[in-house]
């Protein structure tokens, strides 16, 4: 009789912990938050949207290849029209979706060392809160003083936006600018840091 009260109570106590599992498993997927979808401004509606989370990291960062045009002439970090010469955009909208109530979004652009792209982190009404719009041939021993940075550093073939805070769920649109180049592939990565 003892034998079987264990075994009944045991069948039991299995029930329990698989019915606790399953109603415990959706109640905890509730718990994890969803930032809502970036409402991209009209100039860079069309561009793909990344989230960045805490794993990426600068030794594993989100690498992304982007297409750019050809370009020759200068940029305005207050708004990606407002420029001179004939300046082609490539734009990608990036949304941080942190654990923590903020972070420091690093972005980072690479391309061949002879061109020169300047590169903007911009809100959606479209100045820029960073950027690197130096001139990246000359930027050898440190600025080149053909242009400017804004939390930001530029060298020869790369430009990167140096960890600006950023609040969880926020959005921001980065703009590679052709400034002087040839256009084709460059590389993008994206990363955070508390």
């Amino acid at each position: 009789m003892r034998t079987k009260s264990v075994r009944t109570f045991a069948v039991l106590a299995s029930a329990a912990l698989v019915l606790g599992a399953s109603v415990a498993a959706p109640a905890e997927a509730k718990k994890k938050k969803k930032c809502p979808k970036y409402a991209a401004p009209d100039w860079a509606a069309g561009s793909e949207t990344s989230i960045v989370t805490d794993k990426a990291t600068a030794d594993a960062p989100i690498e992304l290849e982007l297409e750019t045009g050809p370009g020759a002439g200068f940029t305005n970090p207050d708004y990606p029209a407002d420029e001179t010469g004939s300046v082609s955009h490539t734009f990608q909208n990036v949304v941080v979706d942190t654990n923590a109530k903020s972070a420091r979004l690093f972005a980072r652009v690479e391309y061949l060392p002879m061109w020169d792209y300047d590169f903007f982190l911009r809100l959606p009404a479209g100045p820029s809160v960073a950027y690197e719009a130096d001139f990246n041939p000359l930027t050898v021993g440190g600025p080149s003083g053909v242009g400017s940075t804004d939390g930001a550093t530029a060298g020869p073939g790369f430009g990167q936006i140096d960890g600006y805070p950023v609040p969880d769920c926020y959005g921001y649109t980065l703009d590679v600018a052709s400034s002087i180049s040839g256009g084709g592939a460059v590389t993008m990565k994206l990363w955070l840091e508390k």
